[in-house]
């Protein structure tokens, strides 16, 4: 792997939260931080912890393609999480990727890919 100076791509300094729009709608004079998240053409998160889910959240509302290696569940930070299916607290990890998928809207689906490597590899992603 090379670094590359500047990146060709956008990190932000910001925290995610919610639907995002905290990011898309700010009203300070940093301005280009909207336009960026506005812009932006694919979302991705790799073991983005709290960020996991506002990462979809965004990205379902932007309408972008998005990427997520989900890897903490935080069951106390978050116990408001309820699988659809049974109506349990998400509180492994099975659990958490299957809450993720099912937030997919009936018009969007939802794809499972494997990394290369040993440990939580799976990533949840959609194509927009």
């Amino acid at each position: 792997p090379r670094c590359y100076n500047p990146a060709p791509f956008g990190v932000l300094p910001y925290a995610l939260n919610g639907d995002g729009s905290d990011l898309t709608d700010r009203d300070d004079d940093d301005d280009d931080v909207c336009d960026i998240v506005r812009n932006c053409s694919m979302i991705c998160g790799l073991h983005p912890d709290q960020a996991t889910e506002p990462i979809v959240t965004l990205a379902l509302r932007l309408n972008v393609p998005f990427a997520i290696l989900p890897c903490c569940v935080m069951p106390s930070l978050f116990p408001n999480r309820i699988q659809k299916r049974h109506g349990d607290p998400v509180r492994s990890y099975s659990a958490f990727c299957q809450y993720l998928l099912d937030m997919a809207p009936e018009e969007r689906k939802f794809e499972v890919a494997h990394l290369p490597f040993v440990g939580r590899n799976k990533v949840i992603y959609s194509k927009g």
